[in-house]
């Protein structure tokens, strides 16, 4: 038995680790200081929302005769955690990707660990964004009829649920790009990085003037009335695989000290 034992070959039990293999536990990277994808966000999304109702409420009681049925108030309350997110998207590149390298994750699971992380959270808000604007929906927006989620904008093509998906792809969306921009930061020089938005800048207004002169502002006016929420999702969800790509191919060569 024990000469069987000592000539049996060695199996090895451990299952072997690739860069596939990790992106769960680089996905839980991201989120090992809540903060910063979870509890921020969240605590703008409700303190954002309960200023602007507090504001609304304080002009319906000020505005003498309004007929609050008749004068809905909308506002913009719900972008602002979606710019929270796109700073905490950044900031990942700028101080998560750091340690991640450290701990001797590659730069593709990195990427992907927070892409998924990324497509988690926008999940999260588009729910949440539905379940708000159908608090505002059946209160008939708290009694006085001001609304920042239930809007026509968001809700009136595809309903509450076009409104959840519209919102999510554009939270996904702002985080990818934002991150892009992040990865540009860190391989270029900040002199370097100004001009590369200029230069898109400049670029995006020569677009938006061709586009226009063959167009005309009549045609864009109407192409965008013909936009729905599921469709306004798609572009937004093309942008972001575009970025996406974008972004990895600018980090696969980023260094521990930045760029």
């Amino acid at each position: 038995m024990t000469a069987l034992s000592l000539d049996a070959p060695v199996v090895d039990q451990h299952r072997p680790t690739t860069w596939a293999t990790r992106i769960p536990a680089a996905f839980r990277l991201q989120f090992i200081v809540p903060t910063n994808l979870v509890i921020v966000p969240a605590m703008v999304f409700i303190l954002v929302w309960a200023v602007s109702i507090g504001i609304t409420a304080w002009i319906h009681a000020t505005v003498d005769g309004r007929v609050a049925a008749d004068e809905p108030m909308y506002g913009g309350a719900s972008q602002a955690a979606v710019w929270t997110l796109a700073f905490m998207a950044a900031y990942t590149v700028t101080q998560t990707l750091p340690f991640a390298m450290a701990l001797s994750y590659s730069r593709r699971t990195f990427v992907v660990g927070a892409y998924l992380a990324f497509l988690a959270v926008s999940v999260g808000f588009g729910i949440a964004y539905v379940v708000a604007a159908l608090i505002e929906r059946v209160t008939n927006g708290f009694g006085i009829h001001a609304y920042q989620f239930d809007t026509p904008f968001m809700t009136s093509t595809d309903g509450l649920l076009g409104a959840g998906i519209l919102a999510g792809s554009l939270t996904f969306a702002v985080m990818v790009v934002t991150f892009m921009f992040a990865a540009v930061f860190r391989r270029m020089s900040l002199l370097g990085f100004w001009t590369l938005l200029v230069a898109l800048a400049a670029v995006l207004a020569a677009a938006i003037l061709l586009i226009v002169r063959s167009a005309g502002w009549s045609g864009i006016g109407n192409w965008l009335l013909e936009q729905t929420a599921l469709s306004g999702s798609a572009y937004l969800l093309g942008a972001a695989v575009i970025a996406a790509v974008l972004g990895y191919l600018i980090l696969r060569r980023d260094t521990p000290l930045g760029g």
